[in-house]
């Protein structure tokens, strides 16, 4: 069995989507991200795996009703992202996690990393700014996330290098991107009218 969890923060003005803030406001980032948070929950939906949300504060809002949700831990998110993945595979032969703001992501590509987990250790779905939208395992260590920059366009070369140092059977899904700036939106005219209509 594999279990999939989604890393997400409720959708609350001024605490999503930050880098967009400055450029469209807070609300219109909001409404973004909020967007994105649909997406990714009804492709985990689609594909049937055993969901858990991992969420960085509660919220009673109507997005999580009827989902299994959970707090993240505390620490960077390479921490967080352990713990969740230690987790869900002392109940699962494998594990993937995603987050919560790539419109490019598919049930197909959560059913690619599940199959890719049958001989794999590690398998990532790179983004398009360096870091990655998915990372599953059947095996996890700490130190795959350790010396890793969060945040930057080094996220996904570090943690490739940390799995060959852990000498991890590693398997590269086809990039796609996620949505961090102004420049990302432009790439999708349903967030375009989106910000129009907010």
């Amino acid at each position: 069995m594999v279990k999939l969890g989604i890393f997400a923060r409720p959708p609350v003005p001024g605490t999503v989507k930050t880098r967009l803030i400055k450029g469209i406001g807070a609300e219109k980032a909001t409404a973004v991200y909020r967007y994105c948070l649909q997406h990714a929950i009804a492709v985990a939906l689609e594909s049937k795996l055993p969901l858990q949300l991992y969420l960085t504060d509660y919220s009673d809002d109507v997005l999580f009703d009827g989902l299994a949700s959970c707090l993240q831990t505390d620490g960077d998110l390479g921490e967080r992202m352990l713990h969740a993945l230690q987790e869900q595979l002392q109940t699962a032969d494998a594990a993937i996690i995603i987050g919560s703001d790539c419109l490019d992501l598919s049930s197909q590509h959560l059913h690619e990393a599940a199959t890719a987990l049958q001989n794999h250790d590690i398998v990532l779905l790179p983004a398009v700014d360096g870091g990655y939208a998915l990372i599953g395992c059947r095996r996890i260590a700490g130190e795959l996330f350790q010396q890793v920059s969060w945040s930057t366009d080094q996220v996904l070369q570090q943690t490739m290098a940390n799995a060959k140092a852990l000498d991890y059977r590693l398997c590269l899904l086809e990039s796609v991107r996620d949505i961090d700036t102004l420049h990302d939106l432009e790439h999708y005219p349903e967030l375009l009218e989106l910000i129009a209509r907010n």
